[in-house]
Formats: structure tokens, C-alpha cells, sequence
């Protein structure tokens, strides 16, 4: 029988649908019955950080909606997982287990196993951050579940990033330029053919690489759902890559979904943009 699990994706992965199928598809294959949710109804609150009164109210009422769900919540954002700990459970009652994916997968690795059938052939670097791991020891967790899929050899860049993901460095372009430079410079120097990424605020990051021609960028929920056999377009990678093109590919339909203007102030810049790198 099926553990039924809530499986909370965020607000800021919504670019990806890939990943949170390709998530959910892995949680089933392990035996979970998971149910997701996310966007906005379910803000961790971490975006109002200058406003405490409205980031308060956001984690009391997402608290509550979890509580009201399922007694286990698997979170795929480091964000959300991370400021439940320090900051919406100090002010709200908890009444449900939390795991973060990561640490899901790896203590059910033995049931993975089989499941990784196809081979990718593949040398790797895993992009790492100081902070989360402290929180979840993802830094070690990683290498041990992408170096069980066939032809995928995960290689040891000797770098680690600063912070707990690059999205906290947005406010520091220069910063930011330094985790550029030094995780290609990382991945080149130990023969990486890819940079792989754990969260996906550091892959919507640093894909701007591979748009860039510098390193294919790819998170590591792409190698796992590829040697399993899923086939989920990575469609947020295309439109990086096409980048003026971008609109050709989501289609007029997408587009008047989420209006031109919108799209055009506040989609089409990330997707033109490209890393600096020195």
C-alpha cells in the first residue's frame, strides 16, 4: 500500500513542470501516493522577508493548510524547507512530519536502484552550496544517487559556492559573477562534460551557461527521471536557449494565458540573459 505523502513544490519552480512531474513520477515509483502542492496558496512567506507582518501571515496560513493535508510533507525547495525550520514553525503549530526530497530518495536508494535502467553517459560535476548542507547533508547525499546511474561519473570540482543557493545572490551581480566563473572554471579543470545542479534556483541560474555555450547545465532530477525512462521536455532550457525565439516555442495560447506585457517585461529578460564571465 501506497504512503500518502503532500508533496510541496513551492511557488518558484513553476517554470519547471518537468521537475515536478518527473518529482512526482519518483515518488510514486518508491511507493508514495503523493499529492502536490504549491504557487502562491501555499507560500512559505520567504519572499516578503522586509515585511514581517505579511510573511508571518503567510506561513500561519500555509502551516495550516498543510497540517489539514497529510501527516508527512516532502519539500522540493530549499527555500521552503529551510524557512519552515528557522522561521514558520517558531510561530505556528506543526502536526506533520517534513523531509526534504532529497533525503527521501537517498533512504530509499535501494528501490531506486532497479529503476535506473537506461545508461547516460556522462561525467559530472555537482554544484554545491555551504548553507543548506547544513541543514541536509545534500552535498554528500547527491554524488552517492547520481553515481548510481549507469555511465554517469560524478566527478569532484574542489569548489563549493558560497550562501545556500545562487538565487540568494541576485541582489550581488559581482557575487554572482565569481559563482559563474568558478564553477566553470571548477568543471573544466576536472573534465566535466556537465555541471549538475540541486536545487532548481541555482539550475534556472546557471543554465544561462549552457545557453552561453560555456557547460551544459542540467539539475540532477533530469539524469535520474532520464534513467528511468521518463521523457519530460525541458522546455524553461529551449526557451533559455532561444531566447528572443523564446515566444515561437510557448505559443500564443501560453503567452495570452499570462499577457504579452507581462511576459515581455518580466519573462523575456531572464530568458535573454547570459552570465558574465571573466
Amino acid at each position: 500500500m501506497s504512503e500518502p505523502v503532500t508533496f510541496w513544490y513551492g511557488c518558484n519552480v513553476l517554470r519547471h513542470g518537468d521537475i515536478i512531474h518527473s518529482c512526482l513520477d519518483i515518488l510514486r515509483a518508491l511507493g508514495f501516493e503523493p499529492s502536490p502542492v504549491g504557487g502562491p496558496d501555499y507560500c512559505c512567506g520567504t519572499v516578503k522577508d522586509a515585511n514581517q507582518t505579511a510573511a508571518a501571515g503567510m506561513a500561519t496560513r500555509t502551516v495550516g493548510r498543510l497540517n489539514e493535508r497529510a501527516r508527512r510533507v516532502v519539500a522540493w525547495c530549499p527555500s521552503c524547507h529551510s524557512h519552515m525550520h528557522d522561521f514558520m514553525e517558531r510561530g505556528n503549530d506543526r502536526h506533520f512530519d517534513m523531509t526534504y526530497l532529497v533525503e527521501l530518495v537517498h533512504a530509499n536508494r535501494a528501490k531506486l536502484a532497479p529503476l535506473l535502467v537506461h545508461p547516460v553517459p556522462m561525467r559530472v560535476m555537482l554544484h554545491k552550496h555551504v548553507g543548506f548542507n547544513e541543514l541536509v547533508p545534500v552535498n554528500r547525499m547527491l554524488p552517492e544517487l547520481l553515481g548510481m546511474i549507469p555511465g554517469v561519473e560524478v566527478l569532484d570540482g574542489g569548489y563549493v559556492a558560497p550562501g545556500y543557493m545562487c538565487a540568494s545572490f541576485a541582489p550581488l551581480p559581482k557575487a554572482l559573477e565569481d559563482i559563474h566563473a568558478n564553477t566553470v572554471r571548477a568543471a573544466k579543470a576536472a573534465g566535466a562534460d556537465a555541471v549538475v545542479t540541486i536545487f532548481h534556483q541555482c539550475y534556472r541560474e546557471l543554465v544561462g551557461l549552457d545557453a552561453a555555450g560555456a557547460t551544459p547545465v542540467y539539475n540532477y532530477i533530469h539524469l535520474i527521471a532520464r534513467s528511468m525512462g521518463l521523457a519530460y521536455e525541458d522546455e524553461y532550457k529551449a526557451w533559455k536557449r532561444a531566447g528572443d525565439g523564446a515566444a515561437a516555442l510557448i505559443g500564443p495560447d501560453r503567452l495570452a494565458k499570462v499577457g504579452i506585457e507581462f511576459y515581455e517585461r518580466a519573462v523575456l529578460p531572464e530568458l535573454k540573459k547570459r552570465p558574465v564571465l571573466r
